[in-house]
């Protein structure tokens, strides 16, 4: 297929053997609700270079389970680590805000090879359409693309990794995207780095002391676990009703 660096690429019509494509200029923002108050922003992604995304991130999924032990399909593993952390106190509970967006082009340039680089960039969209209106994005990559959620776990547990390394530290190591978990002992030094590349430390949902703990969407205090359910929109039938009676019930049964 005729993929080109910064350009985006539509499947019009299969006939046969025959693919015939459109050349596209790059992605198409939209919104899915996140909160009662708030949007996600997310891309849609040129089919062929989702295509393209999905196979690229797929392998680094592969490469994080098998090399460093990171499974992507089971994010259990974070919630075990924060409900361990909120009794020993070993372990910090880190979360960003917005965080694929704040990836910036630079610094996968400075972090991964020339050749991965240059294989990324070569089938993202580098503009996206903002109400018909095109914009050149400098985020490297969106909610949306392909191998955005593996790139990004990627990026962080590398970071982790070399500040535990320099800094002497031990500990257990877990990414689930931008869910971070950490040795306490470098909560500092890892909340002045990120800021210094650009991101932004969720203090709200990020801990490192104290009995709490959150990662994954669990929530445990002392070991208990205090997860909250949540109401996304007003209850408008009896489903809905009986649906949240069941949740409160249930929550309300948590530790008993």
């Amino acid at each position: 297929f005729p993929v080109t660096i910064g350009r985006g690429l539509i499947a019009d019509e299969v006939r046969g053997k025959t693919l015939d494509v459109q050349i596209v200029r790059g992605s198409v923002m939209f919104t899915v609700p996140k909160t009662s108050v708030i949007d996600r922003v997310a891309a849609k992604e040129p089919g062929l270079n989702m295509f393209l995304q999905k196979g690229v991130g797929d392998y680094i999924r592969r490469r994080l389970r098998s090399v460093l032990g990171q499974d992507l399909r089971d994010q259990s593993v974070n919630q075990r680590l924060a409900h361990s952390a909120s009794i020993t106190g070993n372990l910090a509970t880190i979360d960003l805000s917005s965080a694929s967006d704040t990836i910036s082009t630079q610094l996968v340039y400075m972090l991964l090879p020339l050749d991965w680089f240059l294989l990324l960039n070569s089938i993202r969209s580098t503009s996206c359409s903002v109400e018909g209106e095109w914009k050149e994005l400098n985020m490297f990559s969106s909610m949306g693309n392909g191998f955005t959620f593996e790139l990004e776990t990627l990026i962080f547990w590398s970071l982790v990794n070399a500040i535990c390394y320099f800094s002497g530290s031990r500990g257990t190591i877990s990414v689930y995207g931008d869910d971070i978990i950490a040795p306490a002992s470098v909560f500092a030094e890892l909340t002045w780095v990120l800021s210094y590349l650009g991101f932004e430390v969720n203090t709200k949902k990020s801990f490192a002391d104290g009995p709490f703990r959150e990662s994954c969407g669990a929530h445990w205090y002392a070991g208990t676990d205090v997860t909250p359910f949540y109401i996304r929109r007003p209850i408008t039938n009896l489903i809905e009703l009986t649906h949240f009676l069941n949740q409160l019930r249930k929550w309300a049964q948590v530790g008993s």
